[in-house]
Formats: structure tokens, sequence, C-alpha cells
């Protein structure tokens, strides 16, 4: 058990030095997978980073519909979105599956400076990015439920898929070298990326593991993007590796139905 700590430690600290990089026009968000069973549901997940919060909500009101929310607050960044889906399961409910369509609404603006390493020679650098978009995704899952009755532990594994269509009202990103600038008295771009009104799509696969006792479940989710577009230039799209880790809490409120007594 010590041992499998470590690697989980492991994976957040190099997570967090990854994504510690400069910000991207484009801000992953964790997925919100519920994956309900035969019981009426609330689910609240909440993760926090370094820099932001993600607050997420799902219900299943009726039975194979479901609705789900998703929020993300950080510096200079703020993301809305909801979405409509349906789901199944098998017979003993451990095989499960969805697929949500939902909308959201992204904005996102940045001034940072990155020191680089002296000893290497490297310049400092100004960067900026704003970026405004709407995104229309379709998120199909599926997922094993089960649990370990000894410990009374309940642990789950499924993967998802979304698939987004990203339409971009403004795509800015520049790169300045702070050096250069000061000594010609006038800006020097390293890079200096304008779009309006255009299109990117997104390929974001994602493995969730959950592990829980009762109502309450730790999830670790790791999750990868691949974005591709015609009208932009995508390279500074997504900085570091194309994969997050998000470490988050889950609470679920359970309805269950009442049993109506009858009379002889």
């Amino acid at each position: 058990m010590k041992g499998r700590l470590t690697v989980i430690f492991n994976l957040l600290f190099a997570s967090c030095l990854l994504t510690g990089c400069v910000r991207s026009v484009y801000i992953p968000v964790s997925q919100n997978n519920p994956l309900f069973g035969e019981n009426k549901e609330v689910q609240a997940v909440a993760y926090v980073g370094d820099n932001h919060v993600e607050l997420q909500a799902a219900h299943n009101p009726t039975k194979k519909l479901a609705i789900a929310a998703n929020v993300y607050f950080g510096s200079g960044v703020s993301i809305y979105d909801a979405a409509l889906g349906t789901y199944g399961y098998n017979e003993n409910k451990k095989w499960r599956w969805e697929t949500f369509l939902g909308y959201g609404n992204n904005s996102n603006y940045a001034y940072q400076t990155a020191n680089y390493n002296v000893l290497l020679g490297k310049p400092v650098k100004n960067y900026e990015v704003r970026s405004l978009y709407d995104k229309f995704y379709l998120q199909p899952s599926f997922g094993f439920f089960s649990n370990i009755k000894m410990y009374n532990i309940k642990y789950s594994f499924s993967f998802s898929s979304r698939i987004s269509a990203l339409y971009f009202k403004i795509y800015s990103f520049k790169e300045i070298d702070d050096a250069a600038t000061q000594q010609s008295g006038q800006t020097v771009y390293i890079t200096n990326k304008f779009f309006k009104n255009s299109f990117m799509y997104l390929l974001e696969p994602c493995l969730t593991n959950k592990i829980g006792v009762k109502n309450v479940n730790v999830i670790l989710q790791i999750q990868g993007f691949f974005p591709y577009s015609e009208e932009i230039d995508i390279r500074n799209t997504v900085f570091s590796p194309g994969f997050i880790f998000s470490l988050g809490l889950q609470y679920n409120f359970v309805f269950k139905a009442k049993q109506i007594a009858t009379s002889n």
C-alpha cells in the first residue's frame, strides 16, 4: 500500500511540474463522467489546483436521463458548461455507460513573465494569452464498478473521450523577448499569433479511477488532449506534454426509493 501511495504522489508531483508552465490558449478541464446506476443521485465533485478550482455536479432525474454542469475558476480564467445525456448499465450494475452532449463558454486571459535559467543563457520572455471561445462537445463513457467487501471499499475505473468543436472568437498568443525589447525601445516579438472567428477540433481521451467509502470517493483522472485545425496554427494551443493529472473529491447524495406498505 505504501508503494502505491508513493507512485501516486510522484505522478501528482510530476504533473504539477509539467502543468506549471506558461498558460496555453486552450484550458483543459476535468471530465464529468458520473456513470449512474439504478439509484437516483446528485454527484458533487471538487478539484483544486495550485491556481484554480473546478466544481462539477451531475443528476439523473429520470431513468436513462442525466444532466451535468461544470464550472472552472482561476486567475484570469472562467469556464462554464452544461450537458444533457443518457445512461445505462448491465444486469448486475457492474458495467455502465453514458453519452453526454454539451456546450461551454470559456474566457482566458493571462500576462506572465517566464524567467529561464541564466546559466543556459536563455532570455526572459513575456507571454500574453487571450482567448474567448465556445465549446460544443460529445462525451461517451463506459466503466466498471465493484467493491472490496472485506474493507467496505468501493472502486471503479472508466474510460471516456470528449470530442469537441471549439469556436474561437479571439485566439491571441504573444511571446515577447524582454531584453531585446528594452534594448531596441520597441516590442520585439518571438511569436505573435492572432486568429478570429475560427474553429479548432479536439480529442480528449481520459481514464478515471475512483475509490471510496460509503458516499465519499477520491478521484484520480488522467487525460490527454490532441488538437487539430485547418484555420488556426495550433502549435501554441497547448504547452507542456499533451496530458494532465487531476485529483478530486466526490460526494454522492443518494435518493433511495420509498418502500410502500401493502395491506392484505
